[in-house]
């Protein structure tokens, strides 16, 4: 009998193991303060999305106050949002060879345009603890980012997010005008919505303390607000121009013409609660919506923003900015699609559903 209920025992032992094994390893937030049951792709984090009834914190001033606002309701789907801003050698390593035609001329596009490079280091030499590849990459044109959405998604046999039409390409080669539009259903990559952006960098948990911070995973210093320029509280999470070539916030700003002066590697700082990184500094990221002075109220749902503009949104401060830039509520930042800065890179998403 004892040998009987030994074997038993170890029996279920046994499966209990097993069983565990099976299951699905977590990622993410399941906005309950928890984690998540679903498995993001490799350097992916699964955002669970939820619906958001908006607040305005800072009434005095439009700039600050983000796109989640009083009398707005907003409901967003599932995604995937990348864990770090694409990297020099990722962004190579998709666009080499890439090549388009417009009015019968073949351009083979430019596979880094980044300003901070081993190239440019009187200017943007790498800093402290980066390796160069793994700067972020920047000197992307909008139109440029969406491309590299489409050719990464083919090169991963995923369905293409956008329909691209290549208008003109600059003497530099990259796309500075194209005719864009979003491919319902799509599995590929893409840039994030602002909506999107800001759910993200906000920790994805509108109940959660992380939601109200100053900055992607951290909050204001003491004796600071959302106008300063200098603010120690972003030290934990992010790069910007008082803290670039030490870390730490000092009394002078950084500024492009002395050397080590530049992106640092990414995933250097501090994630914010969903584990994603870089959110408030380093670069400011391209977002898919066209830039409005206004956000519009009522209930949303997977919002795109305005149907037209001129200039598209870029939010997340960056390594040349005040740290007022960097807040995560902060959208003055916006920028000429056809046109690279030094200062503005890429975070890209996939739909979760």
């Amino acid at each position: 009998m004892k040998k009987i209920k030994l074997f038993a025992v170890f029996s279920a032992m046994t499966l209990a193991l097993i069983l565990a094994g099976c299951q699905q390893p977590s990622s993410g937030s399941d906005n309950t303060g928890g984690t998540s049951q679903i498995s993001a792709p490799a350097g992916f984090v699964y955002v669970k999305g939820g619906t958001v009834t908006g607040n305005t914190p800072y009434n005095d001033v439009y700039d600050y106050n983000g796109v989640f606002i009083t009398d707005r309701t907003v409901t967003l789907s599932d995604f995937y949002m990348s864990k770090y801003e694409v990297t020099q050698d990722e962004y190579s390593a998709v666009m080499t060879e890439q090549k388009v035609t417009v009015s019968g001329t073949e351009y083979t596009l430019n596979a880094n345009p980044s300003y901070c490079t081993e190239a440019n280091k009187s200017k943007y030499g790498v800093n402290f603890g980066t390796e160069q590849g793994k700067r972020p990459v920047e000197g992307v044109t909008w139109y440029d980012a969406v491309y590299y959405c489409n050719a990464r998604s083919k090169k991963e046999r995923l369905t293409s997010a956008y329909n691209i039409t290549v208008n003109k390409v600059s003497t530099n080669n990259q796309i500075t005008a194209a005719d864009v539009t979003l491919v319902d259903g799509a599995d590929g990559y893409r840039l994030p919505t602002e909506a999107e952006w800001e759910y993200a960098a906000r920790g994805g948990n509108p109940k959660a303390g992380a939601w109200n911070y100053m900055f992607s995973g951290a909050d204001t210093a003491s004796g600071e607000n959302y106008r300063s320029d200098k603010n120690a509280g972003l030290d934990a999470v992010g790069w910007y121009c008082y803290n670039n070539d030490t870390g730490k916030t000092g009394s002078s700003k950084v500024t492009t013409s002395e050397t080590g002066k530049g992106t640092h590697q990414v995933g250097q700082k501090a994630p914010n609660a969903l584990g994603i990184y870089d959110m408030s500094g380093n670069v400011c990221e391209w977002c898919w919506d066209w830039h409005s002075t206004t956000v519009t109220t009522g209930n949303e749902t997977d919002p795109v923003g305005a149907s037209s503009g001129s200039r598209r949104v870029a939010r997340g401060g960056s390594w040349n900015f005040n740290a007022d830039a960097a807040a995560s509520c902060y959208r003055q930042n916006s920028q000429d699609p056809g046109t690279g800065y030094f200062v503005l890179g890429i975070r890209v998403v996939r739909s979760a559903n």
